[in-house]
């Protein structure tokens, strides 16, 4: 059991304060936007901070002390990742990146020149869409209306066509909902492709076990990212057979990824190094690494829990707020701790705009880049007047909704807060004018 005592002791975030409308004192921050970016604990914010102070230099190419320190210190890195995901290093390896998007874009980098097509979820954030459509023939496999993966249609498409690779998300970032990776392993190797996990909202919130190379269930390749999982921006990795990684070319050729170069040649390093062009965020990686140690220490398993309990809190308390919609599987086992909401009448854009500036509530508005799948959960069809208007240059509000995400270091108080003032908001009783949002004086006279 998560002592949550004891965890927000050791976020130095927890401390922060705000000054709200109507309140003489400044509020606690109420951090609920974990799902865009986690906050660093002091271990690993005294780690990052140590690297910089005592190991500052770069990796593989020097002989003196400090280069020696740092680059011991950034290849062992892979171990920590390789121990926390559960994978084996004999076939395969991991390549350090910037963030989600660059580890997600290697993999299709990696799998661009391999027959077949991609098979992307309609549930997918951008970064794990975007990628395979400027490489190659993607085709989508569906949601059903209550944001759940459709694995009747993926097992049709795998069936339909010929399928390289499958991308999907282990966790949606919308909805929190969680997919079954291994169900949708097995599906794909038994047709022969490959699968593509997006590990940047899973990572931090539930066990991952990528599972031996033998098993059906084997996860192909895995992304995650540093600063969704407590670590500081600017680090990520991508995991995947060592055997594809080598037979790709670099992904950015350039100083560290060659053995040899002449005026007509280039001679490429196997993988890390291959797909690991210019100097990397070697602090960052180093402090990914003391984040994932530190979660490993607190338990994940607790922190799932930790984490189920708030969800299930919250659904609870607003279900019971009419006018108020939570969208996606209604059943909190199935989520990590991402909830988006609507409130009928109130734009999503001044709904977060109210809880920040009233209670110093920190959550996410809009469309999460996952715009497909947002406009299937909020019933939109016919996107074709707003495609007419975008096309014109004309500026658009796009529709969207109201996304707390819980953390490691939220707790009960927090969730009845948010839930206070989400019926604030739906009773348009708030305090402030917000005259600097669209139709925000209309709400307030209906």
């Amino acid at each position: 059991m998560l002592d949550i005592g004891k965890v927000r002791e050791q976020f130095p975030i927890t401390r922060q304060r705000f000054r709200v409308l109507a309140s003489p004192e400044p509020r606690p921050l109420i951090y609920m936007d974990h799902g865009a970016s986690t906050h660093p604990p002091t271990p690993v914010l005294e780690t990052y901070k140590e690297f910089l102070e005592c190991s500052y230099a770069n990796v593989h190419r020097g002989r003196h002390y400090l280069s020696e320190i740092a680059t011991d210190r950034f290849e062992h890195v892979s171990d920590d990742i390789f121990r926390f995901i559960k994978g084996n290093r004999a076939a395969n390896n991991v390549i350090l990146c910037s963030n989600t998007t660059q580890a997600l874009d290697l993999a299709a980098h990696v799998m661009a020149h391999r027959e077949g097509i991609t098979l992307v979820s309609l549930m997918e954030h951008h970064s794990n869409d975007l990628p395979h459509r400027s490489r190659g023939k993607v085709v989508h496999f569906g949601v059903k209306a209550d944001g759940t993966l459709d694995y009747d249609d993926l097992e049709t498409k795998l069936s339909a066509h010929r399928v390289k690779l499958v991308a999907v998300t282990g966790a949606s970032n919308v909805t929190g909902y969680l997919t079954d990776v291994d169900r949708i392993a097995r599906m794909a190797h038994a047709r022969g492709a490959r699968v593509l996990i997006d590990g940047a909202q899973l990572l931090a919130h539930a066990r991952v076990d990528v599972r031996p190379d033998s098993d059906p269930g084997h996860l192909d390749f895995f992304a995650g990212a540093g600063h969704k999982a407590y670590a500081p921006f600017g680090s990520s990795f991508l995991f995947g057979p060592t055997e594809l990684f080598d037979a790709a070319p670099p992904y950015i050729p350039a100083g560290g990824t060659v053995v040899y170069v002449t005026e007509d040649e280039a001679y490429y390093k196997k993988s890390p190094d291959r797909h690991e062009g210019g100097t990397p965020n070697i602090a960052g990686a180093v402090a990914l690494a003391a984040a994932l140690r530190f979660l490993e220490e607190v338990g994940i398993e607790a922190v799932r829990a930790h984490e189920r309990g708030l969800v299930e809190r919250a659904m609870q308390a607003l279900a019971r707020i009419d006018g108020v919609r939570v969208l996606g599987d209604p059943d909190p086992a199935h989520r990590i701790g991402a909830l988006s909401l609507t409130i009928e009448g109130i734009p999503h854009e001044l709904a977060a705009s109210v809880l920040n500036r009233e209670a110093a509530i920190a959550v996410r508005n809009g469309c999460f880049c996952a715009h497909p799948y947002l406009h299937r959960l909020l019933g939109l069809t016919d996107t074709s007047e707003l495609r007419r208007r975008l096309t014109a240059g004309e500026e658009v509000e796009l529709p969207g909704a109201v996304r707390p995400s819980f953390g490691i270091f939220n707790d009960e108080a927090e969730v009845d807060e948010l839930v206070r003032m989400i019926r604030v908001i739906r009773d348009r009783a708030w305090k402030g004018e917000y005259a600097d949002i669209p139709g925000a004086a209309a709400c307030k006279e209906l």
